[in-house]
C-alpha cells in the first residue's frame, strides 16, 4: 500500500504542474507575438511568447533563486518543498514533506524516508534515479515536477491561452497578473515520457482543461505561479481538486547545492520493477 501511495502522489504532483515539458525550443513558446519583444511598458508583457521567454531570461541573469513549492493534493494530502535554485548550473536542492531531492548534471539524487525503509542500504541513504532506468518513472516524477518549476520556457505550454489581467501586488511587490488556459488535447500530441502519460491520464480522467495564474514583478521575473487541477481518479483512487503554489524570491541571492558524498549514494531500486537502463 506505501508502494502506491508513493506513486500516486508524485504522478499526481506532476500532473497537478500542468506546464509539462513539451520538447519544445528553449526560445519560448505562445500562440502571438514574439519571443524577442520582452517586457513591456511597466513590466507587462502582451502575449505568452514574451511573459515564457522574458520570465526565462530573467530567471538566468538572476543566477540563482529560491524557490517554495505548496500542493495540495485532495484527499491524496499535501507536499511541500523548499529549494535552492542555481540557473547557472541548472541544479537545484530541495528539502520538503518527502525528505530530500538534488538534481545536478542532469541526475537526480533522493533521500527519502519511505523509499529508504522499502530496501537497500541503510547506510547509504542517498538513492540515485538514472534518467533512462525503469525506476525514473515513478521515483523521477517529483524531481521532474520541481525541475519544471525552476525552467519557466517548460512551466507554460506552448498553444495555451494567454490573458493580462492587470496590476496586483504579491507580498507588498506591484506585479502584473497573467491568466493561463491550457487545453490538454492541443499539447499531448508533443509531450514525452511521464509527462505525456500524465497528461493521458487526466484526458482519461475527463480533464481536459488546466488552469494557471502567473504574477511577475516590474523587471519580468516571476514571483508567484497558481495551478489548479480538477479531481480525478488515479490508479483506482479518487484525489480532489488539486492546487499546487510556487513562489519564487531571493533572486541573485548566494545558494550552494552539490552532489550527495559518494559513500552515501546508492542506485535507486523499487520492488517490482527491473533494474538498470
Amino acid at each position: 500500500m506505501r508502494r502506491t501511495s508513493i506513486a500516486v502522489c508524485t504522478v499526481a504532483l506532476t500532473a497537478t504542474l500542468g506546464g509539462c515539458a513539451l520538447g519544445q525550443n528553449p526560445g519560448g513558446a505562445g500562440e502571438t507575438g514574439s519571443s524577442d519583444s520582452g517586457a513591456q511598458q511597466g513590466g507587462a508583457y502582451s502575449d505568452l511568447a514574451s511573459l515564457v521567454s522574458g520570465a526565462s531570461q530573467a530567471m538566468d541573469d538572476s543566477k540563482s533563486y529560491k524557490l517554495k513549492l505548496n500542493a495540495t493534493l485532495g484527499s491524496a494530502g499535501g507536499l511541500q518543498s523548499d529549494c535552492d535554485v542555481d540557473a547557472a548550473k541548472s541544479a537545484m536542492s530541495c528539502t520538503g514533506t518527502t525528505g530530500e531531492i538534488i538534481v545536478i548534471d542532469g541526475e537526480t539524487y533522493m533521500n527519502n524516508p519511505q523509499l529508504n525503509s522499502m530496501g537497500g542500504d541503510p547506510g547509504k541513504p542517498w538513492a540515485h534515479i538514472a534518467q533512462n532506468s525503469p525506476a525514473a518513472a515513478v521515483g523521477g516524477a517529483q524531481s521532474t515536477a520541481l525541475s519544471e518549476a525552476a525552467d519557466f520556457r517548460k512551466l507554460l505550454p506552448e498553444g495555451s491561452q494567454f490573458t493580462a489581467a492587470g496590476s496586483d501586488t504579491v507580498d507588498g511587490t506591484q506585479a502584473t497578473k497573467y491568466e493561463v488556459v491550457t487545453n490538454i488535447n492541443d499539447v499531448v500530441g508533443s509531450a514525452e515520457g511521464i509527462l505525456k502519460q500524465s497528461y493521458e491520464m487526466m484526458l482519461k480522467a475527463g480533464v481536459t482543461e488546466l488552469k494557471q495564474t502567473v504574477w511577475a514583478d516590474e523587471e519580468g521575473r516571476p514571483l508567484k505561479v497558481e495551478q489548479v487541477t480538477p479531481p480525478m481518479n488515479i490508479a483506482g483512487q479518487q484525489v480532489g481538486e488539486s492546487t499546487t503554489t510556487l513562489t519564487y524570491s531571493d533572486w541573485g541571492k548566494p545558494v550552494s547545492v552539490a552532489k550527495p558524498d559518494a559513500s552515501q549514494i546508492r542506485e535507486f531500486e523499487m520492488p517490482g520493477l527491473p533494474q538498470g537502463p
